[in-house]
């Protein structure tokens, strides 16, 4: 069944404990943008979430895993940085993510005989 366009693999990978989300894309993508930006604002806004529902994932991830995964930079208003906890595990969730997500964009391409490629969504330029 090969066909002429290209299709593309999207995942959703998260890791429960408990029965309850310990870490997953969505928490990690929040991180990712606040490392890049310096703001829980700014990340919120351009992940199309509110300031409040960003804050809420923030401090419910902090709950579940134990530490702190951002903190605030002193003398510099509303700005954050990722604790060295929050950009470990976020480095580690991202690494784990983009070998998933290339293992199954090579398997569903061999199985269904077809180019599969991956959507591309989560990357960092430095993973690239």
């Amino acid at each position: 069944m090969p066909s002429k366009d290209n299709a593309t693999i999207r995942l959703r990978v998260w890791i429960e404990q408990d029965r309850e989300t310990y870490l997953g894309i969505g928490s990690t993508l929040l991180l990712q943008h606040i490392e890049r930006l310096g703001s829980l604002r700014k990340a919120a806004e351009e992940l199309n979430m509110s300031y409040r529902r960003a804050w809420g994932k923030l401090k419910k991830a902090e709950e579940r895993i134990g530490h702190p995964l951002v903190e605030k930079v002193r003398g510099q208003g509303q700005r954050f940085t990722l604790s060295p906890h929050g950009r470990e595990l976020m480095n580690k969730f991202l690494r784990f993510y983009l070998d998933v997500e290339a293992y199954a964009a090579q398997r569903a391409s061999e199985v269904l005989e077809m180019q599969v490629d991956k959507a591309g969504e989560f990357y960092r330029e430095d993973t690239e």
